[in-house]
């Protein structure tokens, strides 16, 4: 803090209302450095002391599900309160003991109270506040930091008497808490009203014994009201279980208590656990309170899909008819003879929450696909649909379409790879998208390994170009057909398109953003984002009628940042054409032409481009028979161009020599593991051999196209000048 003569003050020194307004502005991290600034910071700031003392009373006293509350129960519903002793204990903190805090300096409580480190808790971070802010704390959200343990955050709470509220979901792979995880927490912190946390447990049907435990375990930890679930995981789950999970699941979603469930991975869920869910989702929820709902590899097929289907569609009919009541109402200005509306769920509200739908890789045929096509309309707020590595066919993908142009102000990703559909299914797709009539907010579409050939390209390219599918950023037609036909079919969506002034484009959580550079995003224009066309024959037979199309309506864009032409069987003509499009184009960032065969002239033609072009971050040329003298391009390359971050070489002939010289000049820019062994020439290949004219001896047709670049770069600089 400055004063008007610009001398600093010290926190400590300022009144208090003065202290308090400038902590606000202040991140936890940096109060705690702060506090170690001197003596009276430190003073200022110092938590309360925690004092521990025996209460044998509390002990027989007040319970509410195996935790103790002292003579300050948190007061419950009417309703009797559950009770289960707690059968794990840390041994940290007694059930005999009470604790209280002491003292304290007189900005702690501004300082320490609520703490919010969403995506920023470390270790480091969470040891720090235990040492400065345990004694102050009631609101600590540590919300998405997954560099930070359970362990770490129970010991905070633990040494933290008047915790209110601890958030902590989305702590990454190793973030889902147990129910021993939570017993400990509310064992180790009795003041905490609020427990917020992704849960997982894993149902284990082989020993009954620990089977009804687990059920039960799962069962407490729904019903529990102060708990708050973003998810809850279920491992290894069978149908009765499955059914007792669902059926507490509704009734917690129905109250907001949770958003998610994931019961992937177990065959032995099938259509059984599907009719389950649907049938407790009804029952239990009013509709369909689930906002997500995960049953991957859970051997689905077409009867539990569309059991599915119908609980969506009726909850989904159930919230418009309601609607469509209430309209009457007030139109009618109250009058007699208008009928009241009777809610097909009893005295509870129809609600439809459904914003994910994830049923992959299991076996869903056409039926299934339609049921849950025609279940999809404006009543579902759906943003993502995933049915990949289904059986779906054309009905499907057709009813699918209408579908998603039914949601098409809600549904921001539609995953529909590994179908094997082919040209028609892409067809009847692709006229479904093509009647929208408004702005849909589609922004990812995965139609990989289908079977897509170019017929199904040019049908798709004429759907997503009609004006409504402005804001799709993300298009993948990997591992399909479409050779070099199909993909000069493709050439428009890189046309530059035009934004709408009224478009909303905000972010929300379900959106499905690239995580560029924010400099560089906000620059962006509408358009395609990312294209993956790897594996689809684009240069079969050398012929490059696809490529060429692609890359001189690419010549123009600037919306694509990322492009993928891995696998492709590319030569260096292609190379070619892919480097007069870099001359150009100075928007795409992440180049892949692995897997290709453009050999030493090829990556002449793409370090040559690149050498002054100022966008390109990361280049794949792996498996493209690069020896020494091509890889001596890529070190010219990487010395003029900084702008460069890696260059992946993997999987080439670099001799060990070179590839330890790489590693000394560039570091992690250039990772040239896991080289190949050159082929030998025998003497009856010299014209395949004079085809691969070493670079660095400057000969042959590399000298020809060098000079003819050379002309064509003046030719561009020249008119610029113009």
């Amino acid at each position: 803090e400055l004063t008007e003569s610009g001398a600093g003050v010290f926190l400590a020194d300022l009144d208090a209302s003065a202290a308090i307004h400038v902590l606000s502005h202040l991140s936890p991290v940096e109060r705690a450095r702060v506090a170690a600034v001197r003596r009276a910071e430190r003073v200022a700031l110092k938590s309360p002391d925690i004092v521990v003392e025996d209460d044998p009373d509390v002990a027989n006293d007040h319970y509410y599900d195996g935790v103790v509350y002292g003579s300050s129960p948190i007061s419950l519903s009417s309703s009797p309160a559950l009770r289960r002793e707690p059968r794990w204990s840390s041994g940290r903190l007694s059930m005999g003991s009470r604790t209280h805090v002491e003292g304290g300096g007189h900005l702690a409580d501004a300082a320490w109270r609520e703490i919010d480190l969403r995506g920023a808790a470390t270790q480091a971070a969470l040891c720090t506040l235990r040492g400065v802010a345990c004694g102050a704390t009631r609101v600590l959200d540590v919300t998405g930091s997954r560099l930070a343990k359970r362990g770490d955050i129970l010991d905070l709470a633990r040494e933290s008497p008047q915790l209110r509220t601890l958030r902590c979901t989305a702590l990454g792979d190793n973030g889902k808490w147990s129910v021993r995880d939570v017993d400990a927490v509310f064992e180790a912190c009795p003041s905490l009203e609020l427990f917020e946390c992704d849960v997982g447990v894993k149902i284990d049907s082989r020993d009954e014994e620990r089977y009804e435990e687990t059920i039960g375990d799962i069962s407490y930890i729904l019903r529990d009201r102060r708990m708050r679930m973003r998810r809850v995981k279920v491992h290894s789950g069978c149908v009765d279980g499955a059914h007792v999970v669902f059926e507490h699941a509704a009734k917690a979603a129905r109250a907001k208590r949770l958003r998610s469930v994931d019961m992937s991975w177990s065959l032995k869920l099938g259509c059984g656990a599907a009719r389950g869910c649907a049938a407790m989702m009804e029952k239990h929820g009013g509709g369909f309170p689930l906002e997500r709902l995960a049953m991957r590899k859970a051997n689905i097929k077409d009867p539990g899909a569309m059991s599915l289907a119908g609980a969506i569609r009726r909850s989904a009919e159930a919230v418009s008819s309601k609607e469509k009541a209430e309209r009457s109402k007030e139109w009618s200005g109250h009058r007699e003879g208008v009928c009241p509306y009777e809610s097909p769920y009893g005295d509870r509200e129809p609600v439809c929450e459904l914003r994910w739908l994830d049923l992959g890789s299991n076996h869903i045929n056409d039926p299934g696909a339609v049921a849950l096509g025609d279940a999809l309309g404006p009543k579902v707020p759906i943003t993502r649909l995933n049915l990949r590595d289904n059986q779906v066919g054309i009905q499907g993908c057709r009813s699918i379409g209408l579908g998603a142009v039914r949601c098409g102000a809600t549904l921001r990703r539609l995953d529909l790879a590994h179908s094997g559909f082919g040209c028609q299914g892409a067809i009847a797709l692709a006229t479904a998208l093509g009647t929208a009539h408004t702005p849909c907010a589609l922004k990812v579409l995965q139609l990989g390994f289908n079977s897509i050939g170019a017929d199904g390209a040019a049908a798709l390219a004429a759907a997503l170009t009609n004006g409504n599918y402005k804001q799709l950023e993300h298009l993948d037609l990997a591992c399909n057909v479409l050779g070099p036909e199909g993909v000069a079919a493709l050439a428009p969506l890189l046309e530059p398109v035009e934004e709408d002034e009224d478009v909303d484009l905000d972010e929300s959580e379900d959106a499905t953003s690239a995580g560029s550079e924010g400099s560089d995003e906000s620059r962006r224009s509408v358009g395609l984002y990312s294209l993956d066309l790897a594996v689809n024959n684009a240069g079969g037979d050398g012929e490059r009628s696809g490529i060429k199309a692609l890359m001189k309506t690419l010549e123009r864009n600037t919306s694509l940042r990322m492009l993928n032409l891995r696998g492709n069987d590319l030569i260096a003509e292609h190379a070619g054409d892919v480097a007069e499009m870099l001359c150009e184009n100075t928007h795409l960032t992440q180049l892949n032409v692995g897997y290709n065969k453009i050999y030493n002239e090829g990556a002449w033609e793409l370090a040559e481009a690149l050498s002054e072009n100022p966008s390109l971050r990361g280049l794949d040329i792996q498996r493209n028979e690069i020896s020494d003298d091509g890889a001596e391009w890529i070190r010219t390359l990487l010395t003029a161009n900084t702008v460069i971050e890696e260059v992946d070489m993997r999987s080439n002939q670099l001799s060990p020599e070179l590839v330890e010289a790489f590693g000394k000049s560039f570091g992690e820019r250039v990772n040239a593991r896991w080289q190949q062994e050159p082929p030998k020439v025998e003497k009856n290949d010299e014209n395949l051999a004079a085809n691969r004219t070493m670079v660095g001896e400057g000969g042959g047709r590399v000298a020809a196209k060098k000079a003819e670049r050379a002309a064509r770069k003046a030719a561009r600089q020249a008119t610029r000048g113009r």
